[in-house]
C-alpha cells in the first residue's frame, strides 16, 4: 500500500507515527483551533547548511513534512491566531 493510501488529507504519517516529536512544531489557535506549523521553523537556525548531523537532517524532515501540509500560523502571547486576536480586540 502506498504512503499516499494510508494518511488522511491534512494528516501525515511521518508526524503521527514515525515523528510524534514534531508535533511540538504545531500551532493551534485556542479560540478556532486553526492549525499551522510555527514560523521559527523557517529559520536558518533550524536547520543550517551542514545537514550530515543527524538533528539537521531530522529538522530538514520535520520542516519539509510539516510545509506539505501545514500553512505558517503565527500565535500572540495568548495562544490566538491573527484573525481571532482582531476579532475579539475589536469587540472591546
Amino acid at each position: 500500500m502506498s504512503h499516499s493510501k494510508m494518511t488522511k488529507r491534512g494528516r501525515s504519517q511521518y508526524i503521527e507515527k514515525w515523528n510524534p516529536s514534531s508535533k511540538k512544531y504545531i500551532n493551534t489557535c485556542v479560540i478556532c483551533g486553526a492549525q499551522g506549523y510555527k514560523p521559527s521553523i523557517e529559520e536558518d537556525d533550524f536547520v543550517r547548511e551542514n545537514i550530515y548531523r543527524i538533528d539537521d537532517l531530522e529538522n530538514a524532515a520535520i520542516r519539509s513534512e510539516l510545509k506539505k501540509i501545514f500553512l505558517p500560523l503565527p500565535l500572540d502571547e495568548l495562544n490566538r491566531c491573527n484573525d481571532c486576536a482582531k476579532r475579539m480586540d475589536k469587540q472591546k
